[in-house]
Formats: structure tokens, sequence, C-alpha cells
């Protein structure tokens, strides 16, 4: 029992996708091999048309010329809107600066902000998120504007780094707690968690920006989800680039997992899928989890944390990876597969087959890279199914490996670290159109 314990904080802290239910998609045709092409999209009117009907659904049927795009000024409490003034703070000088909304490049305020701030954003379905901005100052915002998605158990402040030297190099950025993450957006409910409608938050966030065409970068879950948006139409239409951190493509994702030419050190490495999307996974086990990874990473009930966890319910009902086959705790001992049989052995589940991916995401026609922690354990994202990335991705592909553990923002080294952003500012700077 001891030794379940022992190991449970090292296996947990990644991206975990799956049900152990298998619960259907929306979606009635299923897709059982990689490359297959999801005859769904969830723009506001699929999604409308798929049905779902919760009760912040009647907000997708506005158009984003109907959002509220006002927006709270980073550092204080004042509400802007467009191309207008924020009151001064101590970071940017004691001078004004640009709202979180102005059109890029515009500045008749007094000053700068490149250090990220926090303020909120609402969006048209009336969620409000956490975000933090960087680049509002006179050179910055002037080239584009970026998006950045955290993972499980993660939160925007993982961006700080990285948004300060986008800010250097001319960019606005935006990084927000996602739904499930920011109190103000998150519904109560595991339907409300459905990969579609978290797709959907991603370009609902954008429209309340005024972020017309931007560039997009992801980690772990949110690196699934924006692979899962790259590939949507309005991703194919705004995405200027797409730069994914320690996830392949999922639909190579999905072949590792599941099917013929499926990686079984993969499999064995992803039995926690089935764990986290277990019935009120949050809080079994006297709080396991929440007490391990919800309440480290600012989370103050297991009730809260359950929300985060229904991403991976949320993946796996839309069918966007599929789900590996699930061993018994002695046949992962006699593999050598000690994490995982840990595991098993604490929280149990039964054994089954897996399922298959059901919704492809299809080929990626936006520049892209790839970024693989070459250490990590657990997503083994420079394995051969892992490399197949670069068959769905057809416009300028870059792949990018660095000795680094699953986080590669924060590597043993700072060196590793260091080559991991330089890769991303320089995938942003170079897809980025001539003005």
């Amino acid at each position: 029992m001891m030794r379940a314990f022992s190991v449970l904080a090292m296996c947990c802290a990644v991206l975990v996708v799956g049900s152990v239910h298998g619960s259907p998609s929306n979606n009635p045709e299923t897709c059982s091999t990689p490359g297959c092409r999801s005859p769904v999209d969830a723009d506001e009117a699929s999604l409308l048309a798929s049905g779902w009907r919760h009760a912040d659904m009647r907000a997708h049927a506005h158009s984003a010329a109907e959002e509220d795009t006002s927006a709270t000024c980073p550092g204080s409490s004042a509400v802007c809107n467009g191309n207008k003034c924020c009151p001064a703070v101590a970071e940017s000088g004691g001078k004004t600066f640009p709202c979180p909304n102005a059109k890029p490049g515009w500045n008749q305020c007094e000053g700068s902000l490149t250090t990220p701030l926090s303020t909120q954003v609402t969006t048209a379905n009336n969620l409000t998120f956490d975000c933090r901005f960087a680049g509002l100052d006179l050179g910055a915002g002037k080239k584009g504007n970026v998006m950045l998605l955290h993972g499980f158990p993660s939160r925007s402040s993982m961006y700080i780094p990285l948004m300060s030297e986008l800010a250097r190099v001319g960019y606005h950025s935006v990084a927000c707690d996602q739904r499930g993450y920011s109190p103000g957006a998150s519904p109560e409910m595991e339907a409300d968690y459905n990969y579609n409608l978290l797709r959907h938050d991603i370009f609902s966030v954008a429209n309340a920006l005024g972020f017309h065409k931007f560039h997009v970068i992801g980690h772990d879950h949110g690196a699934v989800l924006g692979w899962y948006a790259a590939g949507s139409k309005q991703g194919q239409k705004r995405f200027l680039s797409y730069t994914a951190m320690s996830i392949p493509h999922n639909d190579a994702f999905a072949g590792g997992l599941y099917g013929p030419d499926a990686d079984h050190e993969q499999q064995m490495a992803s039995q926690y899928f089935s764990i986290f999307t277990m019935p009120k996974s949050a809080s079994m086990k006297n709080n396991t989890l929440f007490n391990s990874l919800g309440r480290p990473n600012g989370f103050d009930t297991s009730s809260h944390f359950q929300k985060a966890l229904w991403w991976y319910n949320g993946a796996f009902d839309v069918g966007v990876l599929s789900m590996p086959p699930s061993y018994s705790a002695e046949y992962l001992w006699g593999q050598g597969s000690n994490h995982s049989a840990a595991q098993r052995e604490f929280f149990g589940g039964g054994e089954n087959d897996g399922l298959p991916q059901k919704v492809a995401t299809g080929e990626i026609w936006m520049p892209t890279l790839y970024v693989c922690g070459t250490d990590d354990t657990f997503i083994l994202c420079d394995h051969e199914y892992a490399r197949n990335t670069k068959n769905f991705c057809k416009k300028d592909y870059q792949h990018l490996p660095v000795a680094c553990g699953h986080f590669v923002l924060a590597c043993d080294d700072q060196e590793s670290t260091d080559k991991v952003i330089a890769g991303i500012i320089d995938r942003v700077v170079t897809a980025t159109p001539a003005r």
C-alpha cells in the first residue's frame, strides 16, 4: 500500500485523457485509425446542433460581434474597451498603458507594460476567466497576438517567463486559467467539460480580446486541446502558428495508445488514464488526488479540483484520443512498469481492451513546432509513434527534442529551458506575416 503512495506524485502530474467507461461521443461516426477525418467541427452552429443543452449554451448562438468585449485593466479594477488607456501601475513605471483588447500596435498612452499582470476576461457565455497579459506597450503587440494554453494541473503562471520574452520581441500575449481552473469559469456539471466546449473557449476568449488571427502555444492538456483546435475550421482560418509542448499530434498519440501499431511502453505508462476518469476521482481514496495534486496547485476543495479532472473525461467523451488497454497490477509488476503497477494496485480498476479514437484531429495547415522532452517518462514523446507527428503537419513543421522531462519550460538545467524558449520565439517570429 505504501508503495503506491510513494510513486503517486510522480505518476499523476502529467496529461491524462480518457474515460474508464468509454462514454459515447455525440458524433455517431467513429474513427478507429489515425488519419480519418472528423465530420464534426465545433463552431457555433455545429456545437448547438450537437445536442448539448447546458444552462450556458444560449450564449453559443451569439456572434463574435455580439460579445461584450470589455476587459479589466491589469493591476487595477478599472474596466476598459478597445483603444483606451488603463490607469498607471507600478509595473508600467507609473504611466498609463493600452487596454488589453486595444488594436494590436495602438498606443496613445503614456507608457508600457511588459511584465505579465493578472486581470479577468468575460466571454459571451458569461464565463469569467482569470488571465495574464503581457506586451501592452509601445513596441509589443505590433507584431501580433499570442494565446497560451496551460496543462494539468498547471495554471497560466507557468508562462510568465515566456510571456515576458514574447513582449520583449514585440508580441501581445494572453494566458488564462482555463475552464475548471478559474472560479468564474467553473460550471458544475461534468458535461460542461466536453472537449468541444473547451475548444470553443479558445475562440470566445480570442473574440473578447479582439484577436482575429493569433499564434497558439499549448502544453500537456493545453497541447491536446490546441491540436484539436488547430485542426478545426476556425483554427485553420485563425491560427497563425501552433506550438505543442510534450504532446504529439493527437492522431499520432492515438495510434501509440491503441491498435496494431501501438507502443506497448506508452500503453503501460498511460494506465493512469483510467484512474483520473473514475467517478469522483478527486476525492476517492480519502482525497488522495486532491491532496497530492489539487491542493498544491491552488485548488481549495476536492469539488473544484474535480472540474479540472473532468477535462480528461471530456476529451474521451468526444474521442479525441484512444484509450489504451487497462492491465492488472500483477501484469504491470511483471513487465517492470512499477509506477503504473503501484497506481493500479492502489486505485483498482478492471482489465479491458481499451477503446479506439473516435474523432480525428486531421491535418494541420499552419506552421507548427513540436517540443519534446526526451526524458519524459509518462508521455514518451520521442518514440517512433510520437515522431509520426510530422506526417500530420503539412506546412513548415519543426521538431525540437530537448534533454528535459515533461515540463519543458522548467527543465533541470537552464540551458535546456532557454533552448525551448528560443525555439518557441523563433517559431512565432518566423510564422508572423509581414506587415
